[in-house]
Order: structure tokens, then C-alpha cells, then sequence
């Protein structure tokens, strides 16, 4: 392989992964904003957190399945 096409591929594989990981953050930076401006819906989002995971525990991928409210928030800014 030459110099040059291996720069290519490289510079290839470095634009996919910033436009992957840009992507992710203005999702979630867009979905926390449109939260911020609904507090209602911020609410229900604590307090369904302090029900499931409460205060002392971090949140843990087996405690997902109970939470509806925040899966139907992640799935709806996806959506959108």
C-alpha cells in the first residue's frame, strides 16, 4: 500500500468516529435542553430516578427495565 492511500483510510476512519461521537452529544445536549424547558416532564424523570435507583446508588443497566418514563423520554428525542 502506498503512503497516500493509507492517510486516506486513516483520515477516513478519524471523520467517522468525530462525526459519530459529535452526533451522540448534540443528541443528548438537545434532549437535556428540551427537558430543561419542560420541568414537568424533568420531574417525573427525578422522581421515577429516586423510586428505582434512589440517592446512594448509581443508576445500573438492570435497573433500565423500570424505568418507563425515562425509556419513553430517550426513545421520543431519538425519534425526533
Amino acid at each position: 500500500m502506498n503512503l497516500c492511500l493509507e492517510f486516506e483510510i486513516m483520515l477516513l476512519f478519524q471523520e467517522m468516529f468525530i462525526a459519530g461521537t459529535e452526533t451522540t452529544s448534540a443528541t443528548i445536549e438537545w434532549a437535556l435542553c428540551e427537558l430543561l424547558r419542560n420541568p414537568e416532564s424533568m420531574k417525573k424523570i427525578k422522581a421515577e430516578l429516586g423510586r428505582v435507583v434512589g440517592a446512594n446508588k448509581e443508576l445500573e443497566e438492570s435497573d433500565i427495565n423500570s424505568l418507563p418514563y425515562l425509556q419513553a423520554t430517550v426513545e421520543e428525542s431519538l425519534r425526533l
